[in-house]
Formats: C-alpha cells, sequence, structure tokens
C-alpha cells in the first residue's frame, strides 16, 4: 500500500510582491570550543606556575607548621564567579593580590581549619584538626592570616616572575566572600587548588582564583620561556632529585699508613706485634673511588675522628 506524499503548504504571496530569500541558517556556536582555546593557552602557563608554587609553599608554610608538608598541584578548573561563590563557607579567609600587569585582582583562599592548625604549630603544639568549626577569627587569627599571606604572596610574585615580568602586591583580607567579590557573576575564572597533607594525613585545600580575561591579558608579559622552555631546571624536579640522592650511600674510607715490611718480617709476625705507625697529616678521605678530602686523625666523644682541613677540588 503506497503512501501519500504530503508537501507544506507554501505561503500566499501579494499581487506583486516575489518570495523574500530564505535566510541559510548556520549551526550555532559550540559552547566548549572557546574553553577548549582557554584551556590550550592558559592551563600550560598555570601548571608551570603551580609545580613552582607547590615548592615555594612549602618554603613559606613550613616554618609557621614545623613540621615537613607534602602539597600537589591538581590541573587547574574554569567556573563562572557566582558559581565559586555559592561554594564558600560563611566564614573564609580570603586575600587579594594584585599581579601586575595582570588586570583584575586575584584571590587566595585559606580554609578556618588550616588556620586553627597553623595555629596550633605557630605557638609550639601539633597541628592537628580542630574539633569544633570555626565561628569567627580571632585577633591572633588575623595576625597569623596576615603573615602567611605575605609569605605566599612572595613565593606567587617569584613563581610569576619564572613565566613573565610580574609584581605581587597584597590587596586587602576578607573573612568572608561578600568582602572579595571582584568581578562580575557570570565572569570566568580560573581556580588553581594546592593540596596540603600534614604528618598524620590532615589535609587541607589553598586556592588561587584568578580573572580568565586578566590571564588572557596578561599574554604580552609572558617570555617565550613561559610557555613552552624551561629556564633553567624545574624547582620541583630539582627538589624530588634532591630527596631521591638524600638516600643514595657511598662508603667513606681514609689510610693511616701505608708500612713497608720485608718478606722476612711478614714471615715473623705472629699475634702481639706491633708494627710502629709514624704520626701523619695530609691523610686522604675517600669516597668510592676518589680521594673526596684530606686532613688528620684525632679524637672527639672519645671515639677516633677525621678532621677534614681541605676539599679536592676537580
Amino acid at each position: 500500500m503506497s503512501k501519500a506524499k504530503t508537501t507544506a503548504p507554501k505561503a500566499a504571496e501579494a499581487p506583486g510582491e516575489t518570495a523574500a530569500p530564505v535566510a541559510e541558517r548556520r549551526p550555532a556556536e559550540h559552547s566548549f570550543a572557546r574553553a577548549d582555546a582557554d584551556q590550550k593557552t592558559v592551563v600550560p602557563v598555570l601548571r608551570r606556575v603551580g609545580r613552582i608554587l607547590c615548592v615555594g609553599l612549602r618554603t613559606a608554610l613550613e616554618p609557621i607548621a614545623g613540621v615537613k608538608l607534602r602539597i600537589d598541584a591538581p590541573d587547574p578548573e574554569f567556573t563562572q564567579f557566582d558559581g565559586w561563590c555559592d561554594r564558600q563557607p560563611e566564614l573564609v579567609s580570603i586575600t587579594q593580590f594584585q599581579l601586575s600587569p595582570m588586570k583584575g585582582r586575584v584571590l587566595l583562599r585559606m580554609e578556618p581549619a588550616m588556620v586553627s592548625a597553623m595555629l596550633d604549630a605557630f605557638f609550639g603544639g601539633a597541628p592537628r584538626d580542630s574539633a569544633t568549626a570555626k565561628k569567627e577569627f580571632t585577633q591572633t587569627d588575623i595576625r597569623l592570616i596576615g603573615r602567611m599571606a605575605k609569605a605566599i604572596g612572595e613565593q606567587i610574585g617569584g613563581a610569576w616572575n619564572e613565566v613573565g615580568s610580574f609584581a605581587c602586591h597584597a590587596a586587602g583580607h576578607s573573612s568572608s566572600v561578600d568582602g572579595a567579590r571582584i568581578a562580575a557573576p557570570a565572569a570566568r575564572m580560573v581556580i588553581q587548588r594546592f593540596r596540603l597533607t600534614l604528618p598524620g594525613n590532615s589535609r587541607y585545600e589553598i586556592e588561587m582564583v584568578y580573572p580568565l580575561d586578566g590571564l588572557q591579558g596578561a599574554d604580552q608579559c609572558l617570555t617565550p620561556a613561559g610557555f613552552a622552555e624551561e629556564r633553567g631546571p624545574d624547582p620541583a624536579w630539582r627538589e624530588h632529585m634532591g630527596t631521591v640522592l638524600a638516600d643514595v650511600s657511598l662508603p667513606a674510607r681514609s689510610v693511616l699508613a701505608r708500612p713497608v715490611l720485608t718478606l722476612p718480617q711478614l714471615a715473623d709476625l705472629k699475634p702481639g706485634d706491633i708494627i710502629p705507625i709514624p704520626p701523619a697529616r695530609n691523610l686522604p678521605l675517600i669516597i668510592g673511588d676518589r680521594v673526596f678530602a684530606r686532613g688528620s686523625l684525632g679524637e672527639q666523644n672519645g671515639l677516633a675522628a677525621f678532621r677534614i682541613e681541605t676539599i679536592e677540588r676537580g
């Protein structure tokens, strides 16, 4: 059984008029196209800055924490500013920085729980999770936040100077997100997180919040090395290699004397015999098969000791 073919009715034309041409439909622009382009230009730079800042944050915070910290940085995330603001708790530490000549301000977010843990450590205790949530920051908290923000700000400026010509300046602090609304609600932002792990497996997060427009406009301030090539060894790689090499053991030995015996003297040796050894200086300290230093033998705390007097060069 055949199906009847139907056609859409044509609109009637007024006498003397011609039909208007039908506008060509174009596919709507894909909403992810711009995001992909942003990631190709912004993410590589932030990855490098993040690696440098992992080392810098340890330098800034370990003297306060009094313990070794493990810090890692996942890939940056893109979001709208109002979405980020909605996720913030009622009490939060937000420090603003101006990363000249980048347009817009950069935010540094720290958790109240981290502030409490660092405060305990700073006054001689062990950094630990607080049993109760903090309702507000005390004056002591605020002074410590200022100390940490200053130390971290110096590291932020140093990290960005590795990829271009930037200067970091503190521009204010707020204890709530309402005092840190630096952009329009729909403004696109880039979030770079740093995860801090303390002994005992306590974990905290620090966030850096960048305006995407500011990052894109700062392209002209980046050096070629900021995009691709490294200027010297990566600090994170250097630190990792230092940690690995710290566990390498090398044999060290010194030669006290080299007495010479004839074959008859050697044949006549028996238990209890004494071989005279004259006092010697400039004894070698041998590492592996290479003379590393020279010195003399002595005594310290009741033990024989080797005093280094010169280091061999070359």
